[in-house]
């Protein structure tokens, strides 16, 4: 039984754990692989960072929990009705970080744009910070394809950086350096800390910005087919970036900042499915799981059941086409 998984309460032949179908890590390296299709290949790398957590830290565990979480699962997406098993998973490890914010960024971003050129990468936080230099290096992985962005936040994280006090509530400020905001969408943020000033900021750079009452509102739906037209059909590749701070509560205790008011799960879990079988070149980052923090495993089960979402879009897609 693969390390990480659960006892059965039923044995069943016919069923497949993600726990066992990891590839072998020492075939990590691009020219040991066996050819594959395209797309089939879903990397994971751990970044247990949290050094900028705005609030509470142990971020730095929520890599592990989340992988804990998702090896209990089946290669079945039941809910979709979606078989994860064209796909190819490896587990490329973890990215080394230093207490050295700024080190550690550039090494995100360094690595990041290193990872084999056809995988589709799942990158496990960690603290939202990592999201500025995980999108420099998919910028720099390929600079001919144009990025979009979809992220699930209650923040803007907009603030502008003080030094010395840099901390996660400032990357979607801070990448805006190299990344055109025009085609980013932002979901679900709520967050009772900011002023108008920020939503005039982020609207006036081409952010499409949707608060859970605008959701409810329009409709699940409509949203989601509204930011696939804003961030995926202009762009070449959509990254999707969820703060687990997105989730109202009951969902994700365990984290930094926990919101009273956030989205239900299996809004975030469709819109991820919908926008991941969408686009012909997707990635996905997950941050802001803190199992110090998490009761029961609460948080992490939730992240693993939108990972497991993103992994149905991507198959789903590869059926499509």
């Amino acid at each position: 039984m693969a390390a990480g998984m659960n006892t059965r309460v039923v044995e069943d032949s016919t069923v497949r754990w993600i726990g066992g179908a990891w590839e072998n890590p020492e075939n990590n390296l691009e020219g040991n692989r066996p050819a594959t299709d395209p797309g089939t290949e879903l990397l994971f790398l751990e970044i247990p960072f949290d050094h900028a957590v705005s609030h509470r830290p142990g971020t730095r565990f929520g890599p592990a929990a989340i992988l804990r979480a998702l090896d209990g699962f089946s290669l079945y997406c039941t809910d979709k009705r979606v078989d994860l098993a064209p796909l190819r998973l490896r587990r490329f490890g973890e990215v080394d970080v230093s207490n050295d914010i700024h080190a550690t960024y550039r090494h995100i971003a360094d690595t990041v744009a290193g990872l084999p050129s056809d995988d589709t990468p799942v990158f496990l936080g960690g603290d939202h910070s990592i999201t500025d230099p995980i999108l420099r290096g998919l910028l720099r992985r390929h600079p001919d394809r144009k990025l979009g962005l979809i992220v699930f936040d209650a923040h803007f994280d907009s603030r502008v950086p003080v030094p010395g006090k840099e901390h996660s509530g400032h990357w979607m400020h801070t990448v805006a350096e190299v990344f055109d905001h025009r085609h980013s969408v932002q979901l679900g943020v709520d967050a009772p800390i900011y002023s108008h000033t920020y939503m005039e900021r982020a609207e006036a750079a081409g952010i499409m910005v949707r608060t859970p009452w605008d959701i409810r509102r329009a409709g699940l739906a409509g949203t989601v087919e509204e930011a696939i037209r804003h961030a995926v059909e202009p762009t070449d590749e959509v990254h999707i970036s969820i703060d687990i701070d997105c989730l109202s509560a009951g969902f994700a205790p365990g984290t930094s900042v926990p919101n009273a008011a956030g989205l239900m799960l299996w809004d975030v879990a469709d819109a991820v499915f919908e926008i991941a079988r969408s686009a012909d070149h997707a990635s996905l980052d997950i941050v802001e799981v803190s199992p110090p923090l998490d009761a029961g495993g609460i948080t992490a089960q939730s992240a693993a059941h939108l990972v497991m979402n993103f992994l149905a879009g991507r198959a789903a897609r590869l059926r499509q086409g």
